[in-house]
């Protein structure tokens, strides 16, 4: 049975290009050109296919046929080929139901919840000896909370005036502030997309953003943190 996947292509100035998934929030896939960023896309999306399915979600049966579509193709001024993201896309502006909302934090939870697990594990000092290259685990912890609060800032929420001194404490608060915002929208309201030093954000996107931050910065940490040969 084939079963297709909507996704969006975003290319850079320098060519490199990322899709995004405009079914499955916060997967995506890179590459330094459009084609190289299409053939990585399938192995990401069977990545979280058996997330999802490990999760309780419905998915596509085993061995069922995949079709990738392009529906939208953009282009923008960000370092797509660094990691970078400014896509904006038609189906961002849909606003978010409850149930997409419910869904949305629950995945969010259930990505964050082993590497919760596995921090409490390690003492602090661990984490600064755990690196990869320049950056250590606690360096990839307050990147990933510092970029959750700086998404949400596109929602409209404050900086926090005082951030905690944990890796541990910094994730937790800016994970409780994402459910905050969240569960204080309006379900199914349409809203004209915000405009925020030359970027278009709907909360579709801060969601779909949210989402791929957990699983690629998040993940990364959670692997680095993880002893080969382990389960998280």
């Amino acid at each position: 049975m084939m079963h297709t996947f909507s996704v969006g292509l975003e290319e850079g100035p320098d060519g490199g290009a990322l899709v995004h998934s405009l079914t499955v929030p916060g997967c995506a896939a890179g590459g330094r050109d459009r084609d190289e960023a299409l053939a990585a896309f399938p192995p990401v999306l069977s990545d979280w296919l058996h997330f999802l399915g490990a999760q309780g979600d419905a998915i596509p049966a085993p061995g069922s046929e995949l079709e990738i579509a392009v529906d939208e193709w953009v282009t923008t001024d960000a370092d797509v080929s660094g990691g970078a993201s400014a896509a904006f896309f038609a189906a961002d502006e849909a606003p978010l139901s409850a149930e997409e909302i419910d869904t949305g934090l629950r995945r969010l939870g259930d990505l964050r919840g082993p590497l919760l697990r596995r921090l409490r594990q390690l003492p602090p000092a661990e984490l600064d000896r755990v690196e990869v290259g320049d950056w250590s685990a606690t360096r990839i912890a307050d990147e990933l909370a510092r970029a959750q609060w700086w998404t949400l800032t596109r929602l409209g929420a404050s900086p926090l005036a005082e951030v905690p001194q944990r890796p541990l404490a910094r994730l937790d608060t800016a994970m409780a502030l994402v459910v905050q915002r969240f569960t204080e929208l309006a379900p199914g309201v349409a809203a004209p997309p915000v405009e925020i030093d030359g970027e278009l954000w709907t909360p579709r996107k801060v969601l779909r953003r949210l989402l791929w931050l957990e699983w690629t910065l998040g993940g990364s940490l959670l692997r680095l943190l993880t002893p080969t040969g382990t389960a998280p």
